[in-house]
């Protein structure tokens, strides 16, 4: 019994030994035609690598990102904790409109202001997209939710807001603010353009918007993060 006791230990000893100097996830396949025989013509897979790096980690990334984009990752890597955010925005246009039992149209200046403060961000799937999502009640009780999000199959982010007020006092029906109930700003790479950035008032999002999304419309667009690093 003492000698099978002695000889399991140094099995357990040895595979725990291999297990954490193990640099391969997946070992390398000798037998490269699969056909349960190693033989000249496996050395065709071994030729078409030779020469080339294995099983070498990858390069840790160095990019040195703008404010807003670290905050963007950090978010979505769980660096950064988005506690809340308070947005709020006022809508300009000019438009024309009829009233019943009048043929000449009638132009009016149109403004609206609201706002809204969100929870803390939540992950979730928005269309074949991934996202950190934000929701909270605005100034006239309706839901609205900002999206941050980011495609890692292409590297692209983007921002998508939706504002249940705008349908309910049928902003969208009419297209005084556009007509697109879910506005989302054009796909964009790193580096974010220019016009994206974090500075000590917020986010400034002033590019990337259609005549379509109220943003294009916006006198003023205020969105304030409130955030803590993870410990």
């Amino acid at each position: 019994m003492k000698h099978l006791l002695t000889a399991i230990a140094c099995c357990l000893a040895v595979a725990c030994f291999g297990q954490g100097t193990t640099i391969h996830e997946y070992p390398w396949n000798p037998d490269w035609n699969n056909d349960n025989f190693v033989g000249s013509s496996d050395l065709t897979g071994f030729l078409s690598a030779f020469g080339s790096e294995f099983g070498n980690a990858p390069e840790p990334c160095d990019y040195d990102g703008s404010s807003f984009e670290d905050l963007f990752a950090g978010a979505w890597n769980g660096e950064i904790i988005i506690d809340s955010i308070f947005i709020e925005y006022e809508l300009e246009n000019i438009v024309s409109y009829f009233e019943p039992g009048c043929p000449d149209p009638i132009v009016d200046t149109v403004v609206f202001a609201n706002s809204f403060t969100t929870g803390q961000g939540i992950f979730g799937q928005v269309g074949a997209s991934y996202a950190l999502g934000f929701w909270g009640d605005d100034a006239f009780g309706g839901a609205s939710t900002m999206h941050w999000e980011f495609l890692g199959t292409s590297g692209l982010y983007r921002i998508r807001f939706w504002i249940q007020t705008h349908g309910n006092l049928g902003f969208n029906s009419d297209g005084i603010f556009g007509n697109d109930s879910h506005p989302w700003s054009s796909y964009t790479s790193l580096p974010f353009p220019t016009e994206w950035f974090l500075d000590e008032e917020g986010i400034h999002l002033d590019t990337g918007w259609s005549a379509s999304q109220w943003p294009y419309y916006a006198n003023y667009l205020h969105i304030l993060p409130y955030w803590h690093y993870s410990e």
